[in-house]
């Protein structure tokens, strides 16, 4: 496959988490896809990856992955993403807050054969509990801004 191929097929999964497309992850994802962003154990394939489609989709009221950059080398895609949208039940033990969210995540797409095959993912936790007021702490360590000449 071309990078703009393989780039293409990662891109489409954004449907699956945008618009609830189900066919996209039957037409994509391999029977047997590994997704490292899911808990040890988890099961892998298409289904597994609509399950979690559903879930998030359940927790985060019109959610969003709006790409910000993308690009393909070889048999990986990487794309850069804004996540945003209104947590409505328990997230990761933070009950629903209402809130409305927006942060960055980085997702790396592994294709063989025009199919997805693994997933990797760089999400910033810390800001999404920062922003649903699920952490309050000041970030200690942090660098300071230099000061003015």
């Amino acid at each position: 496959m071309t990078d703009e191929e393989v780039l293409n097929v990662a891109l489409e999964m954004g449907k699956i988490f945008n618009d609830g497309d189900e066919e996209v992850a039957r037409r994509l994802v391999s029977e047997d896809f590994v997704d490292y962003e899911a808990p040890e154990g988890s099961p892998v394939g298409a289904e597994a990856y609509i399950r979690t489609a559903h879930w998030m989709r359940s927790v985060w009221e019109n959610a969003r992955w709006e790409v910000v950059d993308a690009f393909a080398k070889g048999d990986k895609a990487l794309i850069r993403l804004v996540f945003s949208g209104r947590q409505v039940a328990e997230f990761m033990g933070v009950p629903a807050t209402g809130k409305e969210v927006r942060v960055q995540h980085l997702h790396v797409y592994r294709v063989a054969d025009g199919k997805v095959v693994q997933h990797w993912a760089v999400r910033d936790d810390l800001e999404l509990f920062r922003q649903l007021g699920a952490w309050d702490k000041p970030l200690t360590g942090a660098p300071k801004p230099a000061p003015a000449a």
